[in-house]
């Protein structure tokens, strides 16, 4: 127990010291910064602020990875993580890079896992897609990784909100996994949990540095990954639709996303905007960084707490995707609603 609560500590303080670093870096010689000059429909910050946090946390994960568990399969996902990231890390940077590159970025992130690990979801839980042929879950794998992959990314509006929701999730992935005697998976969830939670205290709630296109992607990455694994190392004893349970709010805001852009307004489907939930739900109810991120996060434990207690049954697995789209497309047209009035 000792020597767990000490690399916990170890991996926390990488990330934060880290995180320092970068912040006086950044500030120093001008980089990565997210200027309020830039005209970013998502700017909620009135100083620049360094967007480099995902660095630290991958630098973190890694030296938990290599030098204190000593995890090979954390180091393969990394590699495989390393052209999605890449391509966020030239964003941060002020290099464009544009949506299709990176999204197809993502799909290449989404193969080279596969090819390094071999770790394919193999059906979907209920009949008569229990056992698909390999290659439709080879697909449907690199599809869902990278589609999950961009969702982080995607809630990333406010302090807080894309990495607390990823300490939640990390969270539920950990638990389940040391349930199922998991070790190799138990310890790569926590690893990434203290990487992200060092960032997260500078974070939230002053905004002392942003997560950044490259960090959002990282943490979608291998959240997507754990899904996966979770999945195809315990097929009898985990749901597929657990996962997505557990992933329903970042998954189901792109999803919706697209679908208002391109069928409602007639825009491209990532086209940006400023009509996610997060940035209405400020304008309209909390008029606050923080409070936006607490009341999202708080909202959401119910869905995270059922999905982890039901995990093993793909039925109520559903409910709860279902109840929370309910939930969010009734929560979301009512605030836009009062915002007409």
């Amino acid at each position: 127990m000792d020597l767990f609560v000490g690399i916990s500590a170890a991996i926390f303080f990488v990330s934060l010291v880290v995180c320092l670093f970068l912040i006086h870096i950044a500030n120093k010689k001008g980089l990565f910064l997210d200027k309020i000059k830039e005209d970013k429909p998502q700017k909620f910050h009135n100083i620049d602020t360094p967007r480099i946090g995902g660095l630290a946390i991958v630098m973190a994960f890694l030296t938990g990875s290599l030098l204190f568990i000593k995890n090979t399969l954390a180091f393969k996902l990394v590699l495989a993580s390393l052209p999605i990231i890449i391509g966020g890390f030239l964003e941060d940077s002020s290099i464009k890079v544009p949506p299709k590159i990176r999204l197809a970025l993502a799909f290449l992130s989404a193969f080279l896992a596969i090819l390094f690990t071999g770790a394919v979801l193999k059906g979907l839980g209920f009949a008569p897609f229990t056992d698909l042929p390999y290659a439709v879950m080879f697909a449907f794998t690199i599809f869902a990784v990278a589609g999950v992959s961009n969702s982080i990314n995607i809630i990333d509006g406010f302090n807080g909100l894309a990495s607390g929701f990823s300490l939640m999730a990390l969270l539920v992935f950990a638990a389940a996994s040391y349930q199922l005697h998991d070790k190799i998976l138990f310890e790569i969830s926590l690893t990434l949990f203290f990487s992200t939670f060092g960032f997260f205290v500078l974070n939230f709630p002053l905004g002392k540095i942003f997560l950044g296109d490259g960090g959002a992607y990282f943490l979608g990455f291998m959240l997507a990954e754990l899904s996966v694994f979770l999945v195809s190392r315990h097929p009898d004893k985990i749901s597929p639709w657990f996962c997505l349970a557990v992933m329903i709010y970042p998954v189901w805001e792109v999803l919706f996303s697209f679908y208002r852009r391109k069928f409602l307004s007639g825009l491209p489907a990532m086209y940006p905007d400023k009509m996610h939930f997060h940035s209405i739900f400020y304008r309209k109810i909390t008029n606050s960084n923080y409070k936006t991120t607490l009341l999202i996060l708080a909202a959401l434990i119910p869905f995270q707490v059922g999905a982890f207690f039901f995990k093993y049954r793909t039925s109520v697995s559903l409910l709860f995707i279902l109840l929370f789209i309910l939930a969010y497309n009734m929560s979301y047209h009512a605030i836009v609603w009062h915002r007409k009035k």
